[in-house]
């Protein structure tokens, strides 16, 4: 009988597995056999080993189309020369889905990955999927197959956090971790290569299973960027976070030397921006990774609002308020009904305060974790409340005194309308006799300590306003008939822009004097005059500008300067006047192709922020202006745009709109385009104009 339709759905979920290249002389079979035969996996576990005989205690048939039943999981530890056959007699089976643990494929270089390729093309000839190769497997805890082969702890604790890791150590780790904590994983996956099925198959999966409600991800590489958006975006409508620790932060070199956005734009950035864009939750250690992913399971959605801080010590209240305020999360003032149902049970000596401090009081009368854990999370402007405290670690500590204490917590949080947390104070493993407490009063436990835990929060404050601001899919746009030949110039590539429905300054071609007279009247005013020519890159550089020029005189002497600097051999199409513009700010907007991304758009502001500090908000292209605004406000000068010193606040809406319809002058040029740079892209109030264009082209594409 053929077993179902390779993928994570029925991967995970198996009702029989077979162990190919069983072997005792394997610590990775018989750990593999071990986990699956006393860590409460239901279904058959059956051997294969060429020469047959007896492993781990059990027959072994020489080969998969020997068994009385087709396997539903093929676990694949034979040496990398024999794995192409062990796949093709687990198809002929009629097995569906295999996991490779061998490794020595693509991780070594082009001729591994020669083979693993062909393992490939092999497994979907034969309607196969795979896991790795290089992988040590999966446990799915919530349905009790430790398909893994490595040493599995303890399975008791099932909880609602996926974990999908690109290495199969890590994974090992977090795993290890969650144990510590006292935090039950619902699965884990390490991906290995990736050949085949890759992390964003099994997030994607992991986003439709309602009994996951977080992801967690570590990340080595993005092999399908286009996959990993897609995963994301539908979390983002689903409701569902993502966290992920993405190591390789070394940005790409810059791919032109005549534009500025290659050196703005990298691999990390662009990732960060990606995240940034999609509502996942990025983090820069493994412990982070953890934390944050079990602290968004329990707190889902935050409404608008702040944070209520509780402790039986003034010090961990001093240190919470300042954490906290860090992190970006508000701690608001009481209200006076709060204040007034704190002093009803407070000592006269403690204070109605957030953070509030309910003194050593609570050692003697442990009630008060519970009247004052009630005052306090009913204050609206509360979205979450977090209580700190360290549980015992020993039967010991676990005194009669000490339980009521926390009973009485659980008490006062258990009619919370809000998110509430118990948050350990420091960062330890959580103890079997703290698991037991947990378990019993059902604590909404955080290990990990004040500071990474309140980072977590600061983490789900953003997801929560990222996910109520939704994703906003870029707008059906038709791009006007491309020109007949590639825009090169300034002038060409303005011209572009203003087809595009993108404003630009008004500008005129002069090819002597008295036209650039002529133009400069015409305008009235200032004028700029710069040379045109698709040769000069960076027209300052060489003398090829002239700024605030006014009268017959001066445009003419500045007509014939702006010209002297051309290099010699450079094309010269005249004299480009455009009206003067003073008094607004400056945003710089470039597209350049990204190798692994595609076209990214890159948005700052002009001068220091972009030169020196490289201050830049990136994404995909397109974006739509709802996006393109969330890029201006994630700048570091982003006050700058709420005007200053006499120059109007910048109209958001009417920047954001421009720099999208940029984005999509860019991508209109289609794919030999290397950069499009507009720079600056000026405004004033509602006034938005692109006062300078360049566009370079591939060394593929031929004027």
């Amino acid at each position: 009988m053929m077993a179902a339709g390779g993928g994570p759905a029925t991967m995970l979920r198996p009702g029989s597995v077979a162990l190919i290249g069983a072997t005792d002389r394997s610590r990775w079979s018989s750990m593999t056999f071990q986990n699956l035969t006393t860590l409460g996996f239901a279904g058959t576990v059956h051997l294969v080993n060429r020469r047959g005989g007896m492993v781990h205690g059990q027959a072994a048939a020489a080969r998969c189309t020997a068994l009385d039943a087709t396997p539903d999981l093929g676990i694949v530890m034979v040496p990398m020369s024999a794995v192409a056959d062990a796949l093709a007699d687990l198809a002929e089976a009629g097995t569906r889905n295999a996991v490779i643990l061998t490794s020595g494929f693509a991780e070594t270089g082009a001729g591994g990955a020669a083979v693993q390729a062909g393992l490939v093309s092999q497994a979907h000839a034969q309607g196969m999927r795979l896991l790795g190769p290089n992988s040590l497997g999966f446990i799915n805890y919530l349905d009790a197959v430790p398909a893994w082969t490595a040493p599995c702890g303890r399975t008791e604790l099932v909880g609602d956090v996926a974990v999908i890791s690109q290495s199969g150590q890590v994974g090992h780790h977090l795993n290890a971790l969650g144990r510590q904590q006292g935090v039950g994983l619902s699965h884990l996956v390490t991906t290995g290569n990736e050949a085949d099925l890759d992390f964003a198959d099994f997030a994607l999966h992991f986003v439709a299973d309602p009994r996951v409600r977080a992801i967690a991800l570590f990340l080595e590489t993005i092999r399908h960027p286009a996959r990993f958006a897609e995963a994301a975006r539908r979390a983002l409508e689903a409701g569902k976070p993502i966290v992920v620790f993405k190591i390789g932060a070394s940005e790409v070199a810059a791919r032109t030397a005549q534009a500025h956005t290659g050196a703005l734009v990298g691999d990390d950035r662009i990732f960060d921006g990606v995240c940034r864009q999609y509502g996942v939750v990025r983090v820069s250690a493994v412990e982070d990774l953890f934390t944050t992913a079990n602290l968004l399971a329990r707190t889902g959605v935050l409404r608008p609002g702040g944070v209520g801080l509780i402790s039986n010590s003034g010090g961990i209240c001093g240190i919470a308020a300042d954490t906290a305020t860090a992190q970006g999360i508000v701690v608001p003032d009481l209200s006076p009904p709060v204040v007034a149902a704190l002093r009803a049970v407070l000592p006269d000596y403690a204070t109605a305060q957030n953070p509030l401090d309910i003194t050593g009081a609570s050692t003697l009368d442990r009630s008060l974790f519970e009247t004052t854990v009630r005052a306090m999370v009913a204050e609206p402007a509360f979205a979450a409340a977090v209580c700190f405290t360290d549980l015992p670690e020993t039967e010991r500590e676990a005194d009669p005194l000490n339980l009521a204490g926390y009973r009485h917590m659980a008490q006062g949080l258990a009619d919370a309308r809000i998110p509430t947390l118990v948050m350990s104070c420091l960062a330890k493993p959580v103890s079997p006799v703290a698991l037991g407490i947990i378990a019993e009063l059902q604590l909404p436990f955080i290990a990990g300590g004040l500071q990474r835990g309140l980072a977590a929060l600061g983490k789900a404050f953003w997801w929560s306003e990222r996910q109520r601001r939704g994703y906003a899919p870029a707008e059906a746009w038709t791009a006007p008939p491309l020109p007949a030949r590639r825009p090169r110039s300034e002038q060409a590539t303005l011209d572009w822009l203003a087809r595009c429905g993108v404003g630009v300054v008004p500008h005129a071609l002069a090819q002597d004097p008295a036209s650039a007279v002529a133009a400069a009247r015409s305008f009235g005013g200032k004028v700029v005059l710069k040379v045109a020519s698709a040769d000069i890159a960076h027209k300052t550089e060489i003398g090829g500008v002239a700024l605030d020029r006014q009268g017959d005189a001066e445009v003419t002497e500045a007509f014939h300067a702006v010209q002297a600097g051309a290099p010699a051999g450079a094309r010269v199409d005249g004299v480009l006047v455009a009206p003067m513009r003073r008094g607004g700010l400056e945003v710089f907007v470039g597209v350049t192709r990204d190798p692994q991304w595609g076209p990214v758009i890159a948005v700052g502001l002009g001068g220091i922020w972009v030169e020196v500090l490289q201050d830049v908000a990136l994404r995909p292209l397109p974006v739509a202006p709802a996006e393109a605004r969330v890029m201006l406000e994630e700048l570091r000068g982003a006050a700058l745009l709420e005007g200053r010193r006499g120059i109007p606040a910048a109209d958001l809406a009417a920047v954001a709109a421009a720099i999208a319809r940029i984005g999509d002058a860019a991508l209109a040029l289609g794919p030999e385009l290397d950069t499009l740079e507009v720079n600056p892209l000026w405004v004033r109030g509602e006034q938005v104009e692109a006062l300078d264009a360049l566009a370079v082209w591939s060394e593929e594409a031929q004027p």
